[in-house]
């Protein structure tokens, strides 16, 4: 073979991170992580029968097969949802991953028909440079009510509401005071 007809190789595409449901299988690799999260942020621990159990609500960032971003969808009434156990590996922080489980998390939000989506966070920046805005706590009576007595930091509670209205808010029963009795 002659130097010109000799070919170089392609360049090996780099691989990108994906966004996916959770199945069964990640629970292991989703409560290893969330219990990292836990002992080094405010990001509170879940047990892992919680987590096989509510499998369904996690959209999850992989990376050549490592699990390196999660995040839950709960749903508290027809139209109202909020985000949870929003996690990214330490040596994945900063780098987007974030951003794409807000967005797997908003577009099965979308896709489920949730009208307003929220979260409470130490970290309403982030929130707000993926679209949602602040809002106050007193907003989320679901939420305070149903959750937040049971949670150990109740009483010292830093976190701040953030929102997402994810369709108008002039359709009938998508008032917040509407979503809050539903």
């Amino acid at each position: 073979m002659t130097e010109s007809q000799q070919t170089t190789p392609e360049p090996k595409q780099a691989s990108a991170p994906t966004v996916r449901p959770a199945v069964l299988d990640d629970a292991e690799a989703l409560y290893e992580l969330i219990a990292e999260a836990s002992r080094t942020t405010t990001v509170l621990p879940r047990e892992r029968e919680n987590i096989i159990q509510s499998v369904r609500d996690f959209v999850l960032v992989e990376f050549e097969g490592r699990i390196i971003g999660c995040g839950a969808l709960a749903l508290f009434t027809r139209t109202l949802a909020e985000v949870r156990s929003l996690v990214v590996a330490a040596d994945w922080r900063g780098r987007g991953v974030g951003s794409l489980v807000v967005g797997g998390l908003v577009k099965e939000a979308t896709r489920l028909g949730v009208r307003r989506l929220f979260a409470l966070t130490d970290s309403p920046h982030f929130f707000e440079r993926n679209g949602f805005k602040r809002v106050a706590k007193e907003s989320l009576p679901h939420k305070v009510w149903n959750d937040c007595v049971f949670c150990p930091k109740f009483l010292h509670c830093t976190e701040e509401a953030v929102d997402m209205i994810l369709s108008p808010i002039n359709e009938p029963g998508n008032s917040p005071s509407e979503q809050g009795m539903q």
